[in-house]
Formats: C-alpha cells, structure tokens, sequence
C-alpha cells in the first residue's frame, strides 16, 4: 500500500513539473502592446499596424494570423457604438413603424413580453408596444433583429467605465468586440473584428480584457 502511494506521489510530481513550462510557456507567448492612449496583452505574434496620420480619433489594426482587429479610440466620443443590446434596441424605438397614425413623439410607450393572446396573434413578436395617444392605445408587435439575437452581448461597469463584449453563438459568423465608454467624459473606444477562428475568437476575448484606457 506504501508502494502504491509512494508511486502516485511521483506520478502526480512528474505531471506538475511537466505542466508548469507550458503555463509558463503560454503566458511568454504573450507581449503588451503599449499604444499611447492605451495598453492591450496580445500573443507574440500579433502585432499593431499604423495607418499613418489620423483626425480626431486614434484608430488602427491589431493584426494576426487570420485575424484583424480594428480599433477607434476617440477623445469625442465618434468611437463606433457596435451592435446594440436588446434593452439599447427597444430603447431606441428603432422599431417604431412609420405607417401609424400616431405621432412619434407624445405617444405613451409602454414595452413588454406578450402574453398568451398575443403571441397566438403576433408568433415572430419577442415584445409589443403598446402605444397610447389621446386614450386610444395600439399594440405593435416589436421583433429583436437577427444580428442580435446572433450574438451574446455582455455588459459591464466600474466606477469608471461602462463595457460592452460581443462574440457570436456560433464563432466565425458574426463581430467580435468591446466597446468601453467613459462614465465621466466623452471619450469611448472600440475594438472589433468579423468572422473569427474560435481559437482566435478565444484569444482574441482574453485580449480584450487586459486593455487599459487613458482617460484623457
């Protein structure tokens, strides 16, 4: 029985001692890419393309084997928004529909999961709106746009920052990025890229949270 646990401890030795130069090895596979008006972590392979002179924001591309990441960091805050979340969209009234006798604006809008009766009426519906003016109310049946359901979009906060991380459902079809915007100015900065690789997907979402902003 000593034997036995004597052989197990040298076991569990040797795949300690073999596993510690690959996490080393992994975290030397990666260099900080200090940019001016922010750092980011990247594998050693990647590397920043400078397109030249630039006007009121700072971009580029962070470039890799089978991967482009592009980048907007913006002191005005021009800085592409990305794609909205659910609550951004429905917020937004972008799915107002301009055939209605109602005004846009002074128009009541309540928003909210269908019910029973109105899914039987409206299937595709994920809301509806129910529109009063006047104390005549419609319900208009409002449909969440396929690149958003595409994609899962997570949103996160600080004292600081607000931050948006997108990646799609299935990797390599649709965007992966962030979108961080400051709490306290107009600055606001993205980094983004299309169909990637699920391993670069991968790296590229650990990336994404080593970066840190000048707060201009």
């Amino acid at each position: 029985m000593k034997k036995y646990y004597l052989v197990l401890v040298i076991l569990l030795i040797l795949i300690e001692c073999e596993s510690a130069p690959a996490i080393l090895k992994q975290q030397n596979n990666w260099q900080q890419l200090n940019l001016g008006s922010f750092k980011i972590s990247v594998p050693q392979n990647w590397k920043y393309e400078d397109p030249g002179e630039q006007e009121d924001s700072f971009v580029g591309q962070i470039t890799g084997l089978q991967l482009q990441l592009s980048f907007d960091y913006s002191g005005m805050g021009y800085a592409n928004h990305l794609l909205k979340t659910e609550k951004e969209y429905l917020d937004s009234r972008e799915w107002w529909d301009d055939r209605l006798t109602l005004p846009y604006w002074g128009t009541k809008t309540k928003v909210h999961l269908p019910d029973q009766l109105q899914k039987n009426k409206f299937p595709k519906a994920n809301y509806i709106a129910d529109l009063t003016y006047k104390g005549k109310t419609v319900y208009l049946p409002i449909e969440i746009p396929t690149i958003i359901k595409e994609n899962n979009i997570q949103v996160d906060s600080d004292k600081m920052y607000v931050t948006k991380t997108i990646w799609p459902k299935i990797p390599g079809k649709g965007m992966t990025g962030i979108y961080i915007h400051s709490r306290s100015s107009s600055l606001n900065f993205q980094m983004s890229g299309s169909n990637l690789s699920a391993e670069n997907q991968k790296l590229a979402l650990k990336a994404f949270k080593t970066i840190q902003l000048k707060n201009k």
